[in-house]
């Protein structure tokens, strides 16, 4: 195993019915608060109704701020820091999905700042591919904020990254740092019953390539921490299914939930080295075609997944077995590696996603430009380095 140094101090409250001790958790950290929500969601399901009127009666303070889209928008994170300066605002409190928890987080760094928050996420960026490269724009102190999660898919509440779009410049851009963990995050399963089908399943997708892109990596000697991805993909694998036949099934419900939390808090990262390269590529993807996340990490993980299994056969190997379990049949590791690519995209088309970029409505002749953006910070892969014709393979694969 690597050397690592995990740190995470998120409290969760996990349940139902947690929900109710919002107003209280919120107390020790703020009294005016930023209400981040989505577009429908929290309203039409009484969600928005039930935390106001316990806003209301802790006696907290509130301003809105709804209309969070997937890919989260930049525009909206500048009104959001705009409305923290001017009413003074101490608390940001985001109610949704990834996307709004995104938002929330990023609205918590910029409004202390003196610059941009946009220029936060671009020397990151700059910073993650050149070692040597002098941080000009750090992440400051931070805006307490808390996380009411609604969906089971990128376990944003409960690590310390951020990714924000900017639509006028067709950008997606991540920030990492340890100073963007939540004060604490409400996960109640119940909460994510009324989500559409497709975000369920895309969110599905979501948690799964979290976990493999931890566990199809270049590392070695990491059997603690495989064993626990491995355990936690088949308990994902079988409650997706689970909760395609019955939506309100709690139990498959908070399996999701909790994997998603977990699957890039850093605990199953301990002591390896990820491979962020198809996550990389996807940004590039949904900051260009506005695609649902999940579904653009389904579709690039279909392609990414056959580009690099010669170069680590043996994670693939043990995908087949302790994943998907499936009978070796005497086939080789290559073969026996193959297959267990084609039980995750057959799984995948099971659930009803896409893995065609043109059915999807990509425009497919933006595969070049894709695959030159993503490098356009620096290289990409640790499993495997990806030039521009291997970025161009992996989506025409897919195309």
């Amino acid at each position: 195993m690597e050397n690592f140094d995990y740190y995470n101090p998120v409290r969760m409250l996990f349940g139902n019915g947690q929900i109710d001790q919002l107003a209280e958790q919120i107390k020790p950290y703020g009294h005016r608060i930023l209400l981040v929500y989505g577009q429908h969601h929290a309203k039409q399901t009484g969600l928005y109704e039930k935390i106001t009127d316990q806003l209301k009666k802790a006696g907290l303070e509130w301003v809105e701020l709804e209309g969070v889209h997937p890919n989260p928008r930049y525009k909206l994170v500048e009104t959001g820091i705009e409305l923290v300066r001017e009413h003074k605002l101490d608390f940001v409190l985001g109610v949704g999905g990834g996307s709004v928890s995104d938002t929330a987080k990023a609205i918590a760094v910029g409004a202390p700042l003196a610059y941009d928050v946009w220029d936060v996420f671009e020397d990151f960026n700059r910073a993650m591919h050149n070692p040597n490269y002098a941080v000009q724009y750090p992440v400051g102190e931070v805006l307490p904020f808390a996380i009411v999660m609604t969906k089971a898919g990128t376990g944003s509440e409960f690590d310390y990254t951020s990714v924000l779009s900017r639509r006028e410049t067709k950008e997606k851009l991540m920030v990492i740092n340890k100073s963007i963990y939540a004060n604490f995050c409400i996960d109640d399963p119940s909460l994510t019953f009324s989500l559409p089908q497709d975000e369920t399943v895309f969110g599905v997708a979501d948690i799964m390539t979290h976990y493999l892109e931890q566990y199809l990596s270049p590392s070695v000697n990491t059997l603690a921490t495989d064993r626990i991805k491995e355990g936690l993909l088949r308990t994902v694998i079988e409650s997706g299914r689970r909760v395609l036949e019955n939506p309100k099934d709690y139990d498959a419900r908070a399996y999701l939930l909790y994997a998603a939390a977990w699957a890039c808090c850093d605990q199953n990262m301990c002591g390896s080295i990820p491979e962020w390269s198809s996550h990389l590529i996807e940004h590039e993807l949904t900051a260009l075609t506005d695609l649902n996340h999940g579904h653009g990490m389904a579709l690039i993980y279909s392609g990414w997944m056959p580009q690099v299994q010669s170069t680590i056969p043996s994670r693939f190997v043990a995908m087949a077995e302790n994943v998907w379990q499936l009978p070796r049949n005497g086939r080789s590791d290559e073969a026996y590696g193959q297959a267990a690519i084609e039980a995750t995209k057959e799984y995948w088309r099971d659930l009803g996603i896409n893995l065609s970029l043109s059915a999807s409505g990509v425009d497919t002749s933006l595969i070049p430009t894709i695959a030159e953006r993503t490098l356009r910070f620096g290289a990409v892969g640790s499993a495997k380095a990806l030039d521009k014709e291997a970025i161009i393979t992996i989506l025409t694969s897919v195309e």
